[in-house]
């Protein structure tokens, strides 16, 4: 017998000798017997042999230490000593990495020519017997499949395999609202099940599934929103109540495979039927729960669901306020949410209206992580300007309110927009390192009153507090000339070279803005020496502007 484990890449890699392959199949049911699904439990027994065999005890990689071809590999050169052992251990590790993916194609052919036998397994446990390990190692290797392939076809034994759904429970109650007997019932339908995963024989996932979609697809199937009218009939002696509302609330555990749906009904005579479902999904790496609460409802007219304007009208008056919902919500699933809570503000609130059929459609959602009143969405940017070398700063947040009306959303925004240290904080932490010294220039902002919405725009430079600005001229020197007129000549004056130059003279003006009080300008660090010739100076108290202007005599 051989036997054959073929990993993601599709290569059959050989354990030879063959291990002993033995197979326990069971079957997964409910309390009540009703069987949900099969398991094969296999088990791999074998030795390991040093020098001999597959996998081999001296490779260089692990991917080509085992036998892939036909028949049997040749033994290898006993060195002696302690190279047993040592054959031993690489043979050990080779075979923990033979069986460390899940899903791939385990397959045995029994002696004579026999059909395979196939599976696509979990990899339970391998195990190496305790000893000395100097001639041999005898190891165990356990097993798990949905189903098994035998006698070499694709066809399986039970259809009850391909559920993979290894446990569940239905159940129906009914209960007389107090007070309203014969006129208001409540029922319930709760479904749960677990699901398993099962792979496709090359390492992929069944039907591209995780094993809580398995258990989906099972509850799926048997909750739909009616009542089954033979278990009504035998608890209420009726089966065409029509009237009051129904909830369905999900629960989704993606970790723990698990998925389950609670429906119930309030039968009663009123004018509307509400459908209410609810969704729970817990998010592990957040350790939060999203809750989603949709809603549908019916206007009902003499006992009978039709679409007009005044059914419609009732449909529209039990629309549940944004604190309604969270009320009911509460109450459908705060048994789910452990030590969360539903937050006040709604995420998403949505009301769609069918006039045609009189029906109203709603979704509320929220995130027990987030109990803020309004969504923020923030940019910040840094640029540098080569012509003026000047670094810029600027950071927009966008503030969508939450509330129940226009005005109560623009009041929310407004209040969870940055000041402007808080807005600078932010602009430099998301910035890339941007200069330490920012100074603002300018904030816009705008405000959507309808949507409840304000943006906000910073803009900082590095420039000087008091946005200082150095102006320098320089008169170059130049030939000094005489011009000498003469009365009558038809030329002109006679223009007479000196041979003498003018001096150079610098001008520098420093201009500063928003002081409180008047600054000492220095404007001598720029005259780049020389003689002051002029000097003088400007201060407007009001506008908080200085300014001063000095001329310097170039010294040769």
């Amino acid at each position: 017998m051989s036997v054959v484990y073929v990993r993601s890449d599709s290569i059959g890699r050989k354990i030879i000798p063959a291990p002993v392959v033995s197979i326990n199949k069971g079957y997964q049911a409910n309390k009540d017997g009703t069987k949900r699904g099969t398991k094969y439990s296999i088990v791999l027994t074998g030795t390991l042999l040093p020098f001999a065999g597959s996998p081999s005890g001296s490779y260089s990689s692990l991917d080509q230490a085992f036998h892939t071809v036909g028949g049997f590999p040749s033994d290898e050169i006993n060195t002696g000593g302690s190279a047993n052992f040592n054959s031993i251990l690489r043979k050990q590790e080779a075979l923990r990495w033979l069986f460390s993916e899940d899903g791939g194609s385990l397959e045995w052919q029994p002696s004579e020519g026999q059909p395979p036998v196939k599976c696509s397994p979990r990899v339970i446990s391998i195990n190496f017997s305790e000893g000395q390990w100097a001639d041999r190692c005898d190891y165990t290797i356990e097993l798990e499949a949905p189903w098994v392939y035998i006698n070499g076809t694709s066809e399986l034994e039970d259809d009850l395999s391909t559920d993979l759904v290894s446990a569940s429970t239905e159940t129906w109650s009914f209960e007389e609202v107090e007070g309203r007997n014969n006129q208001q019932q409540k029922i319930s339908h709760e479904v749960t099940a677990e699901g398993q995963l099962g792979y496709d024989g090359v390492g992929g996932l069944h039907e591209s599934k995780q094993a809580w979609e398995h258990a989906k697809d099972f509850v799926d199937a048997r909750t739909d929103g009616t009542i089954d009218s033979d278990i009504m009939f035998a608890a209420l002696g009726a089966t065409n109540k029509i009237t009051g509302h129904y909830n369905k609330v999900t629960r989704i555990d993606q970790d723990g495979g698990t998925y389950g749906v609670t429906e119930s009904w309030l039968l009663s005579d009123s004018n509307t039927y509400e459908e209410r479902q609810y969704t729970v999904e817990y998010k592990q790496d957040t350790d939060e729960y999203s809750v989603t609460y949709q809603g549908t409802i019916i206007g009902v007219n003499a006992n009978d669901r039709t679409g007009d304007a005044d059914n419609m009208d009732k449909a529209k008056a039990a629309i549940p306020t944004p604190e309604e919902a969270r009320v009911t919500a509460i109450a459908a699933v705060d048994s789910l949410l452990g030590e969360k809570s539903i937050p006040t503000h709604p995420d998403k609130r949505s009301v769609s209206l069918n006039q045609q059929d009189g029906t109203v459609s709603f979704t509320y959602e929220w995130n027990t992580s987030d109990d803020s009143s309004s969504f923020i969405k923030e940019d910040a940017q840094h640029s540098y300007s080569v012509d003026n070398l000047l670094s810029t700063l600027t950071f927009t947040q966008t503030v969508e309110g939450k509330g129940t009306s226009s005005s109560e959303k623009m009041t929310n925004a407004k209040a969870d927009i940055y000041s402007d240290s808080t807005a600078r904080t932010r602009a430099k932490s998301l910035a890339s390192t941007p200069p330490a010294n920012y100074f603002l220039t300018s904030v816009v902002k705008s405000y959507d009153k309808l949507a409840g919405i304000v943006k906000a725009n910073w803009t900082w430079t590095d420039r000087d507090a008091n946005s200082t600005e150095v102006t320098i001229q320089t008169q170059e020197k130049a030939n000094i000339l005489a011009t000498i007129p003469i009365p009558g000549r038809s030329s002109g004056p006679i223009v007479q070279n000196m041979g003498t130059l003018t001096s150079e003279i610098i001008s520098v003006v420093m201009r500063s803005k928003r002081n409180t009080s008047q600054p000492n300008l220095n404007t001598v660090a720029y005259g780049e020496g020389g003689t002051i010739i002029s000097d003088s100076t400007s201060w407007n108290p009001i506008t908080g502007v200085a300014e001063r202007s000095t001329k310097f005599l170039k010294e040769t």
